[in-house]
C-alpha cells in the first residue's frame, strides 16, 4: 500500500488503531506492574534472608568422607582430636578454601551446636542496646559483608570453604568471623616476664565472656592452619568460627595476644585486626619483621598487641590505633598492657570514660605490687594472670566494684614460653585463669596433661560471677542479686552490689536501702561510705551526705565525680563557698579527662535522679 492510501486507511478505521493503542498501553503497564512486584519480592526476599541469622543450615553431605578412630577424625588432610575434659584441637592443611572446607566438615556438630548459643547472644546484645533484632541482624551482615570485601581473597576463599563444609549460610559465617572487628570489646591482660637464661615467657587472660556471657565462654577450639608456602600458625580463640588471631604464635616462635583499645574515633573502612595479625604470623619470623605491616595497613579500631619471638628472647607491645602507632620493648624483667592507651603521643585518641572508670586502675594496682625479679618461671606468670589482690591486701574478686586481674569475665588464660612444645591454656565461663590449667601440646594427637590444679574460688563470689554471665537483663540481675543478698544477710559486698546495679538502674529505693545497709556493715569501706552519703541526699539529708562523702576518698575519677557533684549539691544552700571549690575540683578532673559530654549524658542523669521525691 502505498503511503496515501496506508493514511486513507488510518483516517477510515480510527476505532480499531484507537483499541489497539489501548491494548498495547494495558500490556506496558502490566510488564510494568509485573517488573515492580518482581523487584518488591527480590527485595522482600533480600531483606527477610539479611534479617535472619544464621538462617537455612543444610547438610552438605561429606559426613560419609569423615574417618574417625579413637579422638581423631579426618577429613581430605584435616584432623580434629576431641580429647574428653578439653577444647577440640583442630590441623588444616591445604590452600585457603581447603583449609575452609576441612574446617566446615570436621567441626560441623560443634559449629551448628554453637549457633544456638550465638543466637542467644545476638538477642541479648540487642535487648541490651535497644535495638530491634532484625535491624542489629541486618546491620551486622551488611558490616561484616564490607570489611570481607577489603579482606585478602584468600581469607574470603577460607570463609567460603567453612559455609560449604559445615552447610552455615556464607553470611553466617563471615559475620561470626569478623564479630570482633564489628563490635565485640573485651577488658583483656597482656604480661611478657624475662625467664632464665634471657628466655621471655608470654602470658595472657582473654576477657570474653562479658560480651557473650557464659554461652560465648563454652565456644573455645584450637586450631592449627599450614596453608602452602605460609609459616604454621596456631590459634586458640571464641567462638568457633573465628578464623583470625586473637591469641596464638607460628612455628618460627612468634607468638601474639591483644587488647582491646578504646579510642574515640575508629575506622570503619579499615583492615580486620584478627586477619591482619594472621597474616603476620603467616608470613614474619621475628619481632623486627612484624612492624612494617603495621604502616601497611590502618587498621578498623584500637589495639594493645603484645608480642614474643620465643628464639631470640624479645618481646614488645604494640598500641595500634587507625592513625598511628608505638611500640614499648621489654627492657626489664616485667611489662604488662592493659586495655588502656600507655604511649603519650596516642594517650589523646583515647575515649574519656576509660580514664574515669577502675577497671585498668584497678589492675594497675595489682600488677604493681607483683613481686619484682630478675628472671621469672611459667608458674609466676601463672600466678600474674590468676592475681587478685591489691596492695593493700584486699581480694578485688569481692570488694565493691574493684576489678581484678583474674575477674569474672575471664573466659580464657593462654601462656607460651620458650620450649616451645606447644602452650598452657585453662578455659572456664569466668576467673578462667583459676581453673585447672592444661599444657596443650604441638603434636595434636597428645592428650593435653594438668599441669596447675584449679585453685579455690568463694562460693558467694562464685554465684556473682555465674549471675553476672547470664544473658539477661540489667533488671533481671539486679534481681538475682537481691536474692542472693537475701540468702548472705551479713554480707556487706553483696549488699553494696545490690546498691550498685539499683542506682545505675535509677531503682533508688532499693538503691538507698542496700547502700545504708552495707557501709553499716562494713563502715571503713570507702566505696561503700560514697554510696551511703549519695543514699543519704537522696533522703534529703544533705548535712549526712557531706559528712559521709567528705570523709571518703574515692578510688577511681568516676566515683570521685558522684562524690563531687553530690558535695556540690548538698553544700548549695548551707554553705556556697564550699559548693563553689567542689565545683572548681570537679570542673579540673572533667577537663584533665575531656570528659563533660560523658559527664553530661551518663553521670548527670543519675545525681538528678537523687533529687526526686521518694
Amino acid at each position: 500500500m502505498r503511503p496515501r492510501a496506508r493514511e486513507q486507511s488510518h483516517r477510515d478505521c480510527p476505532g480499531r488503531f484507537q483499541r489497539k493503542e489501548h491494548a498495547m498501553n494495558i500490556t506496558k503497564g502490566r510488564v510494568i506492574l509485573a517488573a515492580i512486584a518482581a523487584a518488591a519480592v527480590v527485595l522482600a526476599i533480600y531483606v527477610f534472608d539479611l534479617t535472619r541469622f544464621p538462617g537455612n543450615i543444610k547438610d552438605p553431605g561429606y559426613g560419609k568422607q569423615i574417618t574417625t578412630t579413637g579422638a581423631k577424625s579426618t577429613f581430605q588432610e584435616g584432623a580434629v582430636y576431641r580429647h574428653p575434659g578439653v577444647p577440640p584441637m583442630i590441623e588444616l592443611k591445604g590452600d585457603y578454601y581447603e583449609m575452609g572446607l576441612q574446617y566446615g566438615v570436621l567441626l560441623r556438630p560443634e559449629l551448628v551446636g554453637g549457633m544456638d548459643a550465638l543466637c542467644k547472644i545476638l538477642k541479648w546484645n540487642a535487648e541490651e542496646m535497644g535495638v530491634p533484632l532484625p535491624a542489629m541482624t541486618a546491620l551486622i551482615k551488611l558490616k561484616a559483608r564490607g570489611m570481607a570485601d577489603g579482606l585478602p581473597k584468600k581469607y574470603r576463599d577460607e570463609m567460603l570453604g567453612v559455609a560449604d563444609g559445615s552447610g552455615v549460610p556464607y553470611d553466617a559465617i563471615i559475620s561470626i568471623c569478623l564479630m570482633y572487628d564489628i563490635g565485640m570489646g573485651m577488658d583483656c591482660t597482656g604480661v611478657l616476664m624475662r625467664g632464665r637464661n634471657g628466655s621471655i615467657i608470654q602470658g595472657r587472660n582473654n576477657d570474653s565472656a562479658g560480651f557473650g556471657g557464659e554461652e560465648l565462654a563454652k565456644m573455645t577450639v584450637v586450631v592449627r592452619h599450614r596453608a602452602h608456602g605460609a609459616n604454621a600458625v596456631t590459634h586458640m580463640d571464641v567462638p568457633y568460627f573465628y578464623m583470625g588471631v586473637e591469641t596464638g604464635y607460628n612455628d618460627r616462635g612468634l607468638c601474639f595476644g591483644e587488647e582491646t583499645l578504646w579510642i574515640k574515633k575508629p575506622n570503619p573502612g579499615g583492615f580486620s585486626l584478627p586477619y591482619l595479625i594472621r597474616m603476620i604470623l603467616e608470613e614474619a619470623s621475628s619481632i623486627d619483621e612484624i612492624y612494617p605491616y603495621f604502616d601497611k595497613h590502618k587498621t578498623i579500631a584500637a589495639y594493645g598487641c603484645v608480642w614474643s619471638d620465643l628464639k631470640s628472647g624479645r618481646g614488645v607491645v604494640v598500641e595500634l590505633t587507625p592513625t598511628a602507632w608505638a611500640r614499648n620493648e621489654l627492657k626489664g624483667s616485667l611489662l604488662w598492657n592493659f586495655n588502656r592507651i600507655y604511649d603519650p603521643g596516642l594517650a589523646g585518641q583515647q575515649l574519656p570514660r576509660r580514664n574515669l572508670t577502675n577497671i585498668n586502675i584497678d589492675r594497675e594496682a595489682i600488677a604493681g605490687a607483683f613481686p619484682k625479679k630478675r628472671e621469672y618461671t611459667v608458674a609466676d606468670v601463672v600466678n600474674f594472670v590468676r592475681a587478685q589482690r591489691g596492695p593493700e591486701g584486699t581480694d578485688y574478686s569481692w570488694d565493691g566494684t574493684k576489678f581484678p586481674v583474674c575477674n569474672w569475665m575471664a573466659s580464657q588464660m593462654m601462656i607460651f614460653d620458650s620450649t616451645m612444645e606447644g602452650f598452657y591454656m585453662a578455659v572456664g565461663p569466668y576467673y578462667a585463669a583459676r581453673q585447672n590449667i592444661y599444657q596443650y601440646f604441638n603434636d595434636f594427637s597428645r592428650r593435653p596433661e594438668l599441669f596447675m590444679p584449679a585453685v579455690k574460688i568463694e562460693p558467694l563470689v562464685e554465684k556473682a560471677a555465674q549471675i553476672e554471665n547470664r544473658l539477661i537483663s540489667k533488671s533481671e540481675k539486679l534481681k538475682a542479686f537481691i536474692d542472693l543478698a537475701a540468702h548472705h544477710t551479713k554480707d556487706a559486698n553483696v549488699h553494696f552490689l545490690v546498691a550498685q546495679k539499683s542506682f545505675r538502674l535509677s531503682k533508688l529505693d532499693t538503691f538507698a536501702d542496700y547502700a545504708i545497709k552495707a557501709h553499716a556493715m562494713k563502715p571503713d569501706n570507702d566505696e561503700y561510705r560514697i554510696y551511703a552519703g549519695m543514699a543519704a541526699y537522696h533522703g534529703k539529708d544533705p548535712a549526712k551526705a557531706v559528712k559521709l562523702l567528705e570523709g571518703a576518698t574515692a578510688r577511681y575519677p568516676e566515683l570521685d565525680l558522684y562524690r563531687l557533684t553530690v558535695l556540690e549539691r548538698a553544700c548549695r544552700t548551707q554553705d556556697p563557698p564550699k559548693a563553689a571549690r567542689y565545683a572548681l575540683v570537679k570542673t579540673a578532673l572533667l577537663e584533665k579527662h575531656e570528659a563533660g559530654p560523658y559527664y553530661k549524658s551518663k553521670i548527670l542523669p543519675l545525681i538528678d535522679a537523687l533529687e526526686k521525691d521518694q
